[in-house]
């Protein structure tokens, strides 16, 4: 009896452990790998007037607004350009519409869309705000302006609405009856444009894109023998911001004359004369602030003046551009930069690259001519030893300024995603 007892245990035991075994699940292992993830960046690009010439660079897909996209390669004129277009593309994707008018043109860069953004323009009048909503859904926009004396409050400035794919104008001198500068910082409740403003006045035709408030920035382009170089800031905040300025001149840095401690109170925008100062050189300027502010330039010599907003500090710049101009390079870094500019000439006269070696002193400006027979445009890329910030500046046919964009491309940072085997 005992011997048979023994091995019937035994074989319970064994057959217990063996369900046992059966019924214990593995524990799931993380299916996890680094991806990659896909870089594309768009940009939408608004026409001012009747007459234009698009230039496109970097684009893998230009369509006119709420169109069908086409494929681009290299280098992209599109003349007579009347509407909207968006352009997809990666990292170095940049684009701007030359526009023309009776005896002036300007120069509108390609801007991306946003929830948020500020311009700021020397006066209202004759200024249009052109709001233009890329996505299949609707946006609403909402406005808030800033003036000499604090924030305007102005009757349909809140709630305005943007169908899918469309662009709507509203008139600032509508909204606002004041004299002086004025900053526009809109938020989109719903969705996300991109908003530029045009000024428009016999003889005038100039154009800005939005910008982000920030505590460096970094404003190219004021032309040799310019006598009018007017610093636009904006104070969107609640607390005075305290702003100095940097001028980068032909052969030193230094604060000129007004650009030291100025005090901007709280919901204000105002405008600050540097042209005297700046003894006629080509100039970018380096601005600073202890709180965040936005900042435009307005230059020249003549009745058109020229707008511009904050552009990138980098070490590879470039900038597809109409034939002629000057190249200005700005070094804001303590040492001297070695700089390596390529301009060639698109279309029929592709191949003849002009390559030039050039070295800027630490805090000056280069100012290079460009060259003057390129009917289908100029490529301009630079690459610097040290990060540099600029533009090329045209005065025939009234002035512009064509901000360099930076075209280094950073790799994108690897992302750990997950395998689910049941998703098909």
């Amino acid at each position: 009896m005992r011997r048979t007892l023994v091995p019937l245990v035994l074989l319970l035991a064994l057959a217990g452990g063996g369900l046992s075994l059966t019924l214990v699940r593995p524990t799931p292992l993380p299916r996890t790998l680094e991806v990659v993830p896909p870089v594309s960046s768009k940009l939408v690009c608004a026409p001012i007037t009747d007459s234009g010439v698009l230039f496109v660079d970097g684009a893998d897909k230009v369509s006119a607004l709420g169109g069908e996209e086409v494929a681009a390669a290299g280098p992209t004129l599109t003349a007579d350009f009347r509407a909207p277009a968006v352009i997809r593309g990666g990292t170095s994707l940049f684009g701007g519409v030359l526009a023309t008018g009776a005896d002036t043109r300007a120069w509108v860069p390609c801007g991306p869309p946003r929830s948020q953004g500020t311009l700021l323009v020397p006066g209202a009048e004759g200024t249009d705000l052109i709001i233009v909503n890329p996505d299949a859904s609707e946006a609403v926009v909402d406005l808030t302006l800033y003036g000499a004396s604090g924030e305007i409050l102005a009757l349909g400035a809140r709630g305005i609405a943007v169908a899918p794919t469309s662009s709507r104008t509203i008139a600032l001198s509508v909204l606002v009856a004041e004299y002086g500068p004025v900053g526009v910082y809109y938020r989109a409740s719903r969705g996300r444009a991109t908003v530029v403003a045009r000024t428009e006045l016999p003889g005038v035709l100039e154009a800005e894109v939005s910008s982000l408030p920030g505590t460096q920035h970094w404003l190219p382009g004021i032309p040799e023998g310019a006598t009018v170089a007017s610093l636009l800031v904006t104070n969107p905040g609640t607390e005075r911001a305290t702003v100095q300025v940097t001028a980068h001149g032909a052969t030193a840095a230094y604060q000129p004359e007004g650009g030291t401690d100025i005090s901007v109170p709280a919901h204000t925008t105002m405008s600050v004369e540097l042209g005297a100062s700046l003894a006629g050189e080509a100039t970018g300027l380096r601005v600073t602030s202890d709180v965040e502010v936005a900042v435009g330039l307005a230059t020249g010599s003549g009745t058109d003046p020229a707008f511009a907003a904050p552009v990138a500090l980098s070490s590879q710049l470039g900038a597809l551009a109409p034939a002629g101009g000057v190249l200005q390079l700005s070094n804001p870094g303590d040492g001297e930069s070695t700089v390596r500019v390529s301009t060639a000439p698109v279309g029929e006269l592709e191949g003849q690259e002009v390559v030039e070696e050039h070295r800027i002193p630490a805090g000056t400006t280069l100012a290079v001519p460009l060259m003057a027979t390129a009917p289908e445009g100029q490529m301009v890329s630079v690459t610097s030893s040290k990060a540099l910030f600029g533009a090329i500046t045209e005065s025939s046919g009234g002035a512009s300024i064509i901000p360099l964009s930076s075209t280094a491309s950073a790799p994108p940072r690897p992302v750990d995603a997950e395998i689910v085997p049941t998703l098909r």
